[in-house]
């Protein structure tokens, strides 16, 4: 009987730990767990109550105290590890050592998750066993992690039907926002949402109605609708919607005015000059704070320069020549100059890439006359290699040129803003924000086309700058990260190394303390 009471009072120990443990790394009170904690409880209990005479002796021997310093040694180490794994578990912290730090939200992602002013709920419809549930469950919990604002969960549209028509979502494997009353969903292609689409996201729902530019049309501009030429602006169409931006062709010449509802009017390569109807309608648009952008190829005359002139902008009637890196041939003269030089404005904080052009202009910046107040600067330049060609249409011609005291010296401008503060309505409260008129001329339009965009940073630097002129500055970003292969190189010794620290290190630590604490102990 007394045997029994033993067996039982050690079994009752083992539960009454293993239950404690689960519970531990669980988190969970569950059958389980309270089988073993209430069993385990009421047999060490009992073996206790009925063996109290050798308890008393056990206790009172020599050999149990060192037993139990030893035992409650382990037991502290063992609860140490247990406690630093559970707080591993409920707080878990990633490093993301990749070398363009892609497992990173990037600057834009987060600059659009500060600037949430409600809450944002991401629902994804995928089934149980859906191979797109982790690396969307992934990549949700870095937006959650970042803002306390944005929720994300998972469903089953067929086991909550209701929750799918309210979103208005028809298939599986759709991701879907919701902030108030407005929605959105994107469709995971190949079982995947990447971060630009659910950026996107939170874009449609959080700033509602999305941005509107017009680009004049009517005098041989580009058309916005051509995803298949290379002269074409399609692909900037379509670039644009990642960020909620809409592009809608403007035939000025037989509308009253910019529509109202225009957050910038671009103008890009027009062969024929403006009617004047149209040159007035850009001023007025402009003179009530509108936005402006500009890309004049060389040669083009739209009939704008008094508008530039305005802004203290000139364009040059010239062509930019510089040297140009060529395999096989080496440095040859071009003229598709690569534009490194960004003096600092909104737009370019953290470019620091470059641009290609192709075939461009310069311009002047003037020091005075203009606008009251209206200030100019420049936002790219060429190297100071380069030179305005003024004589760039015999060079066309005879495919010959030669620098001369007639052409302009490099560095030359290629791209400039202008911003005029606006007067406002007197009879407007004095907290009412001044509006702004802004202008960015381009000495080049193909840059952006279709064939050209994809050349360099052209696009990002194009979005940068329809988000300046939108007043989305919060949106301007460095440039996207990418995703590449790393290696990591190890010799042979680090190799040797790393397997020491990584399988016999530890056990080699436990077994020297082993040996002593045993040596200790026959020492007495």
């Amino acid at each position: 009987m007394r045997d029994a009471l033993r067996v039982g009072a050690y079994a009752g120990t083992v539960l009454l730990l293993f239950g404690i443990l689960s519970f531990g790394l669980t988190g969970n009170f569950d059958l389980w767990t309270a089988v073993h904690v209430t069993g385990g409880g009421l047999l060490l209990l009992i073996g206790l109550a009925g063996n109290l005479a050798g308890v008393r002796r056990t206790v009172a021997a020599r050999g149990t105290r060192e037993r139990a310093f030893a035992a409650t040694g382990t037991l502290v180490f063992a609860a140490l590890v247990v406690a630093l794994n559970v707080l591993a578990a409920r707080f878990p912290k990633t490093w993301d050592v990749t070398e363009n730090k892609v497992y990173t939200l990037s600057p834009r992602t987060l600059s659009v998750l500060a600037s949430l002013k409600r809450p944002v709920e991401l629902v994804a419809f995928f089934p149980q066993g859906d191979r797109g549930r982790e690396p969307i469950a992934e990549l949700a919990a870095r937006y959650t992690g970042k803002s306390d604002k944005v929720t994300f969960k998972f469903v089953d549209p067929e086991k909550d039907p209701q929750l799918a028509d309210q979103l208005g979502v028809t298939k599986q494997g759709t991701l879907a926002a919701r902030s108030g009353d407005d929605k959105a969903q994107a469709a995971a292609d190949n079982g995947a949402v990447d971060e630009g689409e659910l950026t996107n996201l939170l874009l449609k729902v959080a700033r509602p109605g999305g941005v509107k530019l017009y680009a004049v049309t009517g005098h041989g501009e580009p058309d916005v609708a051509d995803v298949e030429t290379p002269t074409g602006w399609g692909r900037l169409a379509v670039a644009l919607k990642e960020d909620n931006v809409e592009i809608r062709p403007l035939l000025l010449a037989t509308a009253p005015s910019v529509p109202d509802d225009a957050a910038a009017v671009l103008l890009a390569s027009p062969a024929k000059p403006l009617l004047p109807h149209e040159i007035d309608a850009l001023r007025s648009w402009l003179a009530k704070g509108g936005r402006l952008l500009a890309m004049i190829d060389p040669g083009q005359t739209p009939g704008l320069d008094a508008l530039f002139a305005d802004y203290r902008l000139a364009l040059d009637d010239d062509m930019i020549v510089d040297k140009e890196e060529i395999a096989f041939l080496g440095a040859r003269l071009g003229l598709d100059p690569i534009v490194e030089d960004f003096p600092p404005h909104p737009i370019t904080k953290g470019f620091k890439q470059r641009i290609l052009l192709s075939q461009a202009r310069s311009i002047t910046i003037e020091v005075e006359g203009g606008l009251p107040g209206v200030v100019a600067q420049p936002l790219a330049r060429t190297h100071d290699t380069a030179w305005g060609e003024t004589g760039w249409r015999a060079m066309m011609e005879t495919g010959r040129v030669a620098k001369d005291a007639a052409d302009k010296d490099g560095p030359l401008v290629v791209a400039a803003t202008a911003t005029a503060e606006v007067a406002g309505d007197p009879d407007a409260p004095a907290d009412t924000a001044k509006k702004q008129a802004r202008l960015v001329l381009v000495g080049d339009a193909d840059w952006v086309a279709n064939g050209n965009l994809g050349n360099f940073f052209n696009r990002e630097m194009l979005v940068n700058v329809l988000h300046w002129l939108t007043g989305s500055e919060d949106l301007i970003v460095g440039p996207p990260k990418a995703l590449r292969a790393s290696r990591l190189d190890m010799t042979v010794a680090d190799q040797r190394n790393l397997f020491r620290f990584g399988v016999l290190l530890l056990p080699e630590v436990l077994l020297i303390g082993g040996l002593v604490a045993w040596l200790r102990r026959k020492a007495l």
